[in-house]
C-alpha cells in the first residue's frame, strides 16, 4: 500500500476492518476519478493475504469488471478469477455484472464477502427479488449521495472521499484529467479488440523497479502506451522530445531484459503533433504517436467513445480533422536521443536544498538566481521579453522578474483573456517562515491595470500563511489582481512534469482554478 494516496489507504483499512467485524452491511462514497478501482483491488489483496475467503465483486458494466480484474491481477501474482457465473468452479474470486448473477441465479451462500461497485444502481424494490443477498456480508461502493430507494441507504458509512475533498487536498485537476484519459484509452483498446489491458505495469524484471508503463495491452502483439495530458491543442518540440525520451528509456530497459520483442511502443498525446514529426519519430525509433487527430480516427465510428474523448479534452475538437495513425513498421536505428540526458529535477532540487534560508552570505540573491533559472527552464518559450530586476519609470518599484506573455499554452492565454494582463511579475522571497500579508500588499502595488500588469507570482520556501492567503483573495475580489503563491515543492513538481514530457503550466492552471473555486462574495 506504499504507493497509495492517504485517503485510498484509509478506505482500504476501513474495508478490512468491516470484513473482520460482525456487521453485515456497510457503504462508502468515492467520487469518480479518485481511484475507486484501485481501492477495491488493494482491499481484496489485503483480505486474501490474511484470510482464506471467497469474494464476489459485482458492477454494472462488463468494462468496469475488466478494469477491476486487471487491477487485482496487478496486486496478486497467483490468483484464479472467474468472470462469469457459468465458468465459476473452484475459484475464490468472481468478478461479474449484476445482470450475470441475476440471469444465471448465482448461489450467494458460497461467498464470504461481496463488494457492490456502483451500488447506487441497487434499488430496494427490485434488489431483494432479483438478488438473494440479504444474508451475505456486503459493502456498497457509491459515487454520489444515494436516494432513500438505495439498498445500502440504511447501511453504516465506513468512509467518504469526494471531489471536493480532492480539490482541498490538491489531488484534483491535472492528475484526475490524466486518469480520465487513461480510462478512455482502456475503453478504446477494448473496442479495438485488445485483451489483458493493464495499467501501471512494471517494465523491468527488477521486483522493486519504479519504472512503470501507463497502459499495456495485447492483440496480435503487446502494445505499451505512455500517456501525457495537456490543456492546449499545440505543444512545443521540447515537450515532444521529453515525452519521447521517457518511452525510449522504457524501451531500452525492456530490450536489456529481453522483454521488448514484438512490442509496439506508443506515446499518447491529446494535442496536435505535425505528421512530419510523427513520421520522423516512427522511422527513426519505431515509436508511434497517437495525437488528438489519431484518437478521433480510432473512435469516430463509436459515438459513446467519441463523446467520452471530447469530455476528456479541455479544448474544442470541432475543427480537428481525424487522421489515421502511422503504423507501418520499418527498420530502426539504435535508441538514442541527440540531446544530453540531464535530470533537471535533481539539478534544481540540489540547488534549492543547498541554498540557505534568509539573507546571510547573500542567500537571498542566490535563491533569486536559482528561481529565475527555473522559471526560464519551465516557461522560456512562453515569454516574449524577460526583464530581470525591472524598475518602474519613477524608480519606486523594483520587480525581481517581469515577463511579457505570448499566450501559447492554455494557462497563459487564460491570464491574457480573463485578467487582461500582458505581463506577469515574479517575486522571490528566501524567508525561513511563511509569507505574511504585508508582502501581499507590497506586491499588489507592483500590479497596474493600465500597464496590463495584473498577475504576480510570489515564490518562497514555504508559501503563504493563512493571513496572506486571505489578503491575496481580498486583492482578487476588490481590484481583480491575481497574486499566486508558489513554493519550492511547486517548482520541483513543475520541473518533474516538463522533464516527463508534460506541460508545467497546466499545474498553474489547476492552482488558479482552485483559488477561483474558493472565492466567495
Amino acid at each position: 500500500m506504499e504507493n497509495l494516496r492517504y485517503y485510498q489507504k484509509e478506505a482500504v483499512e476501513n474495508i478490512y476492518e468491516f470484513f473482520k467485524s460482525d456487521k453485515c452491511k456497510a457503504k462508502m462514497y468515492i467520487s469518480t476519478g479518485l481511484g475507486k478501482t484501485l481501492i477495491i483491488a488493494v482491499a481484496i489483496q489485503t483480505i486474501l493475504k490474511n484470510n482464506n475467503a471467497s469474494i464476489l465483486i459485482l458492477s454494472s458494466r462488463s468494462m468496469l469488471c475488466k478494469q477491476i480484474k486487471a487491477a487485482v491481477f496487478q496486486m496478486i501474482e497467483y490468483v484464479n478469477i472467474a468472470t462469469h457465473v457459468r465458468e465459476l468452479k473452484e475459484q475464490k474470486i468472481l468478478i461479474t455484472t449484476y445482470q450475470d448473477v441475476i440471469k444465471n441465479r448465482l448461489n450467494f451462500s458460497r461467498f464470504d464477502f461481496m463488494i457492490c461497485d456502483e451500488a447506487q444502481f441497487l434499488k430496494k424494490e427490485s434488489c431483494l427479488k432479483l438478488l438473494n443477498i440479504e444474508h451475505i456480508k456486503a459493502l456498497g461502493v457509491l459515487q454520489n449521495l444515494e436516494s432513500s430507494e438505495d439498498w445500502f441507504y440504511d447501511a453504516e458509512c465506513l468512509y467518504t472521499y469526494t471531489t471536493k475533498d480532492a480539490v482541498k487536498d490538491g489531488y484534483s485537476g491535472y492528475i484526475t484529467e490524466r486518469e480520465f484519459i487513461e480510462r478512455f484509452l482502456i475503453k478504446l483498446l477494448d473496442y479495438q479488440g485488445y485483451k489483458n489491458i493493464l495499467r501501471e505495469v512494471s517494465i523491468s524484471n527488477e521486483p522493486k523497479s519504479s519504472m512503470r508503463a501507463d497502459i499495456v495491452a495485447e492483440k496480435d502483439k503487446k502494445i505499451v502506451l505512455e500517456v501525457k495530458s495537456y490543456r492546449n491543442l499545440y505543444n512545443s518540440k521540447i515537450i515532444l522530445n521529453n515525452a519521447l525520451k521517457q518511452i525510449l528509456q522504457y524501451k531500452q530497459i525492456m530490450l536489456s531484459n529481453n522483454l521488448a520483442e514484438k512490442i509496439s511502443f506508443v506515446i499518447v498525446m491529446p494535442c496536435e503533433i505535425d505528421e512530419d514529426s510523427q513520421r520522423e519519430i516512427f522511422d527513426r525509433f519505431d515509436v508511434e504517436i497517437w495525437d488528438i487527430r489519431n484518437l478521433i480516427y480510432l473512435c469516430e465510428e463509436n459515438k459513446e467513445l467519441l463523446q467520452l474523448l471530447t469530455s476528456c479534452i479541455p479544448y474544442s475538437t470541432l475543427e480537428v480533422e481525424a487522421k489515421k495513425p502511422i503504423n507501418i513498421k520499418v527498420e530502426t536505428n539504435d535508441i538514442t536521443i541527440d540531446e544530453e540526458t540531464i535530470s533537471y529535477v535533481e539539478v534544481f532540487q540540489e540547488k534549492l536544498e543547498k541554498c540557505r534560508l534568509g539573507r546571510l552570505d547573500n542567500a537571498d540573491k542566490k535563491y533569486e538566481i536559482i528561481c529565475t533559472e527555473i522559471i526560464k527552464y519551465l516557461f522560456d518559450t512562453e515569454f516574449f521579453k524577460i526583464s530581470e530586476q525591472h524598475k518602474t519609470d519613477d524608480e519606486m518599484f523594483r520587480m525581481d522578474l517581469l515577463c511579457s506573455l505570448k499566450g501559447t499554452t492554455e494557462f497563459w492565454k487564460f491570464l491574457i483573456t480573463f485578467y487582461h494582463t500582458k505581463f506577469v511579475v515574479f517575486e522571490y522571497k528566501n524567508y525561513s517562515d511563511y509569507i505574511s500579508q504585508n508582502l501581499i500588499y507590497i506586491t499588489e502595488k507592483y500590479l497596474f491595470p493600465v500597464a496590463l500588469r495584473n498577475v504576480a507570482f510570489i515564490i518562497s520556501r514555504k508559501g503563504f500563511d493563512s493571513n496572506a492567503q486571505k489578503a491575496s483573495l481580498g486583492c482578487l475580489k476588490e481590484s481583480g489582481k491575481l497574486i499566486i503563491s508558489l513554493d519550492d515543492n511547486d517548482l520541483i513538481k513543475m520541473i518533474y512534469m516538463k522533464e516527463n514530457g508534460e506541460e508545467p503550466s497546466d499545474y498553474l492552471l489547476d492552482k488558479v482554478e482552485q483559488i477561483l473555486m474558493s472565492v466567495s462574495k
